[in-house]
C-alpha cells in the first residue's frame, strides 16, 4: 500500500509545500514573499489567515493529486521542549503556539493549518524533528545568570537530515558519528551532534551569528542601553532585532543573492559584510567543536546560503583545521518531513502525544 503525504514548511519569508507518494515527490510548490508585505503582519491570526489563503490556493491547484491524504506533516515550531521524532498535532500544541508561550516565529501557524487540512481528509497531522527538540547536555543549559537558562531552538529538521546524509557519505551511521552542523539560510544555527543527538547549539532567535535579518548575539551592555534609551516597546525592539537586523541593517536588503552579486561586482561593503558573517559562523563552529572535545568527524554546511562561494570559502579557510568540511547545499526539509511521516505511517516510529 502506498501512502500519500502532504508536507508543509512555513518559514519566515516563504511557504513550501509538497505531495509525496511514499518517498517519491510528486509535486512541489514554493512561494517567496516580499519582506515589506510580511512585515505588515502583526499577530498570530494575521499570519494564520495569510498562510491559510496561500495553502488553500495550492491545494486547489493540485486537487487531482489529493483525492486522498494519509497524513499531513508540518514543520515544527516553538513549543515546549520535546524529543525528536513525530508528534501528533493536537489542541494543546496549537494553543501553546497561538499564545507564543515559548516564543514567536511564523512557523507557529503551520501546525494549526496542518490540523485543519487533516480534518478535511480524515487523517492525522504531525510535526517531525521540531526546532524545539531538546537533547542538550545539562552543562550547555547554564547561561551565567541564575533564573535564565539557555534553551534549544535549532534548525533540527534540516540539520539532522544533512548530518545523516554526511554520515552516509562517510560510510558511517549517524548514531555513531560526531558532527558540527551549520544551517545557513534565512535563519542560521550552528550545533554539535554527538551520536545522534544535538547536545548544544546556538538559539535561532537570540544567539549565534547574524543572519540576513536577525542580529544574533549582541554586546549585552549596549543592548541594555538601547532598551532604556528608547521609547520603543519591547515588541518593537524585538522586531528590530529579529526582522530588521543582520545584513538588512547594514545593506538595506535581505536578498543574499543580490549581496553576493554586489560583492563579486566589486562592492567592498557587501564583500566586507559577507566576510563578517562568515567570521561569526566560523567562531560558532569552533565553539561547538569544543563541545565534541575536538573530535568532529566533519563540519557540515547546509541550507541555501551554503551555495554562496564567498561565504563557504571564507568559512573553509577558518575551520578547515578542525575536520573535513562537507558542503551539502540547499534544504531537504520537505523530504525529511515526508520521510518522518512515512516512518510513522509504517509503524517504524511511534507518534508521541504532546
Amino acid at each position: 500500500m502506498k501512502f500519500t503525504i502532504l508536507a508543509l514548511n512555513i518559514g519566515s519569508t516563504s511557504l513550501k509545500t509538497a505531495v509525496f507518494e511514499d518517498e517519491k515527490e510528486l509535486v512541489r510548490e514554493q512561494i517567496t514573499y516580499d519582506p515589506d508585505k510580511i512585515n505588515r503582519l502583526k499577530s498570530y491570526n494575521d499570519w494564520l489567515r495569510f498562510h491559510r489563503d496561500g495553502i488553500s490556493g495550492l491545494l486547489r491547484k493540485h486537487e487531482t493529486r489529493l483525492k486522498k491524504v494519509d497524513m499531513v506533516v508540518s514543520r515544527g515550531a516553538l513549543t515546549r521542549p520535546i524529543e525528536s521524532g513525530p508528534y501528533l498535532i493536537n489542541e494543546a500544541m496549537v494553543e501553546d503556539l497561538r499564545s507564543s508561550n515559548y516564543g514567536w516565529h511564523p512557523s507557529n501557524v503551520g501546525p494549526q493549518i496542518a490540523l485543519e487540512i487533516a480534518g478535511k481528509f480524515g487523517c492525522r497531522a504531525i510535526i517531525y524533528d521540531s526546532p524545539s527538540t531538546d537533547e542538550m547536555d545539562e552543562l550547555a543549559r547554564v547561561s551565567g545568570l541564575k533564573g535564565i537558562e539557555r534553551k534549544a531552538a535549532h534548525h533540527v529538521l534540516n540539520q539532522k537530515a544533512a548530518a545523516k546524509k554526511a554520515a552516509r557519505k562517510l560510510g558511517r551511521d549517524y548514531n555513531n558519528t560526531c558532527f558540527v552542523v551549520a544551517h545557513l539560510g534565512g535563519g542560521i544555527t550552528v550545533s554539535a551532534h554527538r551520536r545522534g543527538k544535538i547536545i548544544d547549539g546556538t538559539h535561532g532567535l537570540s544567539e549565534g551569528p547574524f543572519t540576513p535579518q536577525r542580529t544574533g548575539s549582541l554586546p549585552l551592555l549596549d543592548i541594555i542601553r538601547l532598551c532604556f534609551s528608547t521609547t520603543a516597546s519591547a515588541e518593537e525592539v524585538e522586531k528590530q532585532l529579529l526582522s530588521r537586523g543582520g545584513v538588512f541593517s547594514y545593506l538595506g536588503t535581505y536578498d543574499m543573492k543580490a549581496v553576493e552579486k554586489d560583492a563579486r561586482d566589486g562592492d567592498a561593503n557587501a564583500h566586507f559584510i559577507l566576510r563578517a558573517m562568515a567570521y561569526q559562523i566560523s567562531k560558532d563552529i569552533g565553539s561547538m567543536a569544543t563541545s565534541l572535545k575536538g573530535k568532529a568527524d566533519a563540519v557540515v554546511l547546509t541550507g541555501n546560503l551554503s551555495r554562496s562561494k564567498i561565504l563557504v570559502n571564507e568559512i573553509k579557510d577558518k575551520v578547515g583545521f578542525l575536520a573535513p568540511v562537507l558542503v551539502l547545499p540547499g534544504e531537504e526539509e520537505l523530504q525529511a518531513l515526508a520521510n518522518g511521516a512515512l516512518a510513522a505511517l509504517r509503524g517504524k516510529e511511534k507518534i508521541k502525544i504532546y
